[in-house]
């Protein structure tokens, strides 16, 4: 690797040499790519400003570094100021004689933060394909003057050290260019500061390479994400399906007439219908803690989590496989179809001292008592439910009366073959390599994560407004642009019932367990979408096992006999004594996503939004901490927190560091903030009342 110091304008560059071109997408849209593989970074220093217009954190990029890699050279660059960087795209943009139909990919880490920097510094190409953002100030693609920066992060998830773990030789450096240290353009950075910079655009250019070796040159495509990938990975099996069949994918008796294609525009919900069904009849995992113990001393527990629990249920559960047909309510469909239930339920009131819906999936409530955003009790509720989750209500409340406002059904039917070739092809190439010994290797990383993403692409919404970046005035429109829904249904592969009823089954096999173990007298403390912790008893196991072995037929049955397949779906131990048994735990929670356990005497944490060290600053002994841990709340400072959130600056904002004027056009600081734990009165009110009804009992 060579590094040069660009210091002005007049600095020699040498470039690497370009041995290939790729071509990248089909038809109109195609253009040559460049073969050469970069990456783009900055480094910034923050500093509070009080007397300016806009008060607040302000952050300024003091040193930036581009990398541009070939098979025969690796090439670094170091720039010092916006001035030297700018002038430097245009080098690149005229070397390469770069234009419309010819670009040159930098891949940026988090694209989101770059942006904000350069957006009002360079004017960005206006082609209609030339710039893409999942959200607004989220771009995951721009192009200035054929130069085409593209986000990693939205397809390799994580962050930059993850990234490197995961696709390259390079890895990150151990620590951080501290931003709270006030630096300028001119600050000198020790040899480790700048090997640092060197390295982070080094892991951008390999994984670069990655991109162009996997799927630039061969797919003739540059995903913008990891579902995206696996989207293309469906469609290229759905040819090959087709291909083999006489061009026709016939995935049911009564398809031979049929194209796949047809099947999934008939079987699609209207645009009413689906923004409805996404906001009530689509529910996530279910998490949740057990209110009588919520706050109360730490508990021994048992830790249980189910094995690629939604890659098991698109093996083993069913979906719709026929358009819904409203008809009046049978209560004995649920057993046989595919059934979408609109109903009102009077005097509903949970029968366990769980609770199950969620506050968020209510259309309409009266008279509500809630567990945590929970329903316990509800004179009138309005839902929708699938019939797995209406079975779940079935196990978990009472009501006095259910009004069926729209009762539909469909034929049930597995999930589309291609969906489960892939999947499936995946599943057992990551087991085959951690059997092997391989678990740590690039492969498996890579293969696991797109494991995981096939869940992931059945669950992916229709975007129905598309966030716009104004090249004209550079900078983002207020009214996202309307998408035409019934032209992106006709695109879709997958249906979002596909989605809906995989959640209702893993929901179901969750929930139909936590109340086996309820009805046996097993206490269970906490639950999270596909683990269990709960009271360490003999009759808790035996439930386990014979789960596991009905699980086993059910693999069998459908045909996953390879080795690969033989704990998927199974409930498997997460802390194991020597001789492969459970191993109780120390545990305590305060509610959904607040909780913490002890194992071999640390303590581990799950609180959302905390970051997981941060536990460590409530005691210096575990005794400490779990007292800490406290219904009364807790709060953390900045320091101690370490959890870091955004402060945008739209404007031209300036700065004297160190004695030298420092600009930015636009910018985005990051900077630690407190944390603070509290739970609500009501909340508070409902524990207590419900650990004093259960002392009684």
């Amino acid at each position: 690797m060579e590094v040069f110091r660009i210091t002005n304008k007049t600095t020699p560059i040498k470039w690497p040499r370009v041995i290939a071109y790729s071509r990248v997408g089909h038809g109109k849209h195609s253009y040559q790519m460049v073969e050469v593989f970069g990456g783009f970074d900055i480094e910034t220093t923050n500093t509070y400003q009080i007397e300016k217009e806009f008060p607040g954190w302000h952050a300024y990029a003091y040193h930036m570094q581009i990398s541009l890699y070939t098979q025969r050279d690796q090439f670094v660059y170091l720039f010092r100021t916006w001035d030297l960087v700018t002038w430097f795209f245009d080098q690149i943009a005229e070397h390469f004689a770069l234009e419309e139909k010819r670009h040159l990919l930098l891949w940026v880490a988090n694209f989101s933060f770059e942006f904000q920097f350069l957006r009002k510094r360079l004017q960005w190409d206006s082609g209609e394909w030339d710039f893409f953002a999942k959200e607004a100030r989220e771009p995951l693609k721009a192009t200035y003057r054929g130069i085409e920066f593209r986000e990693c992060l939205s397809i390799t998830r994580g962050n930059l050290a993850q990234l490197a773990k995961d696709y390259c030789k390079t890895q990150k450096l151990v620590g951080d260019l501290d931003y709270t240290i006030p630096r300028n353009y001119t600050t000198p950075l020790t040899t480790q500061e700048e090997q640092y910079c060197i390295n982070d655009v080094a892991i951008l250019a390999e994984f670069s390479q990655y991109m162009f070796d996997h799927y630039i040159r061969e797919e003739h495509l540059i995903p913008m994400t990891a579902t995206s990938i696996i989207m293309h990975e469906f469609k290229e099996e759905y040819k090959n399906m087709c291909k083999l069949r006489d061009k026709k994918l016939h995935l049911y008796p009564g398809m031979s007439d049929l194209e796949y294609s047809d099947y999934i525009r008939r079987l699609f919900p209207t645009q009413d219908e689906y923004s409805l069904y996404m906001a009530y009849l689509f529910r996530g995992g279910y998490v949740h803690a057990n209110a009588v113990f919520a706050g109360a001393d730490p508990v021994l527990v048992n830790m249980r989590d189910i094995t690629s629990h939604y890659p098991a249920r698109m093996n083993l559960s069913y979906c719709p496989r026929s358009p819904f047909v409203r008809e009046p309510w049978d209560p004995k469909k649920i057993n046989t179809h595919c059934c979408i239930i609109h109903a009102i339920f009077h005097n509903i009131q949970a029968t366990t001292s769980h609770t199950i819906e969620s506050k968020n999936k209510l259309i309409s409530f009266f008279g509500a008592r809630f567990d945590n955003g929970r329903i316990y009790s509800c004179t009138r509720m309005e839902v929708i439910l699938t019939e797995l989750d209406y079975k779940i209500y079935q196990l978990f409340y009472k009501w006095s009366d259910m009004e069926v406002l729209d009762f539909q059904t469909a034929l049930r039917g597995k999930f589309p073959p291609f969906v489960l070739k892939v999947l499936n092809r995946k599943y057992k190439e990551k087991n085959r390599l951690k059997r092997a010994g391989l678990g740590k290797t690039q492969k498996y990383n890579i293969t696991k994560a797109g494991v995981n993403t096939c869940y992931g692409a059945l669950v992916k919404r229709i975007r129905l407004i598309r966030h716009i970046y104004d090249t004209t005035i550079n900078d983002w429109k207020e009214s996202p642009v309307s998408v035409d829904f019934e032209e992106e249904k006709n695109k879709q592969l997958l249906c979002p019932y596909h989605g809906i009823w995989v959640t209702a089954a893993a929901r179901y096999e969750l929930l139909t367990m936590l109340y086996k173990l309820t009805k046996a007298g097993v206490t269970v403390y906490y639950m999270d979408t596909d683990s269990d912790k709960y009271e360490p008893s003999h009759k808790a196991e035996k439930i386990f096992e014979h789960y596991n072995n009905t699980i086993k037929r059910h693999r069998l049955k459908r045909g996953l006999r390879d080795p690969e397949f033989d704990d998927l779906g199974e409930f498997d131990i997460e802390v194991k004594d020597k001789a492969g048994k459970p191993r109780p735990v120390l545990f305590k929670s305060l509610g959904a996503k607040r909780y913490i356990y002890m194992i071999d005497d640390e303590v581990i944490a799950t609180v959302a939004g905390m970051p997981k060290m941060s536990i460590k600053a409530l005691g210096a002994t575990t005794e400490e901490i779990f007292d800490s841990f406290s219904i009364c709340g807790f709060s953390l400072t900045p320091e101690e927190s370490n959890k870091l959130t955004t402060r945008y600056c739209d404007d031209y904002s300036n700065a004297l560091i160190e004695g030298v004027l420092m600009e930015e056009q636009s910018s985005v600081a990051l900077y630690q903030i407190p944390f603070k734990i509290t739970v609500k009165d009501e909340y508070k009110a409902f524990i207590y009342e419900r650990s004093n009804s259960q002392c009684c009992l």
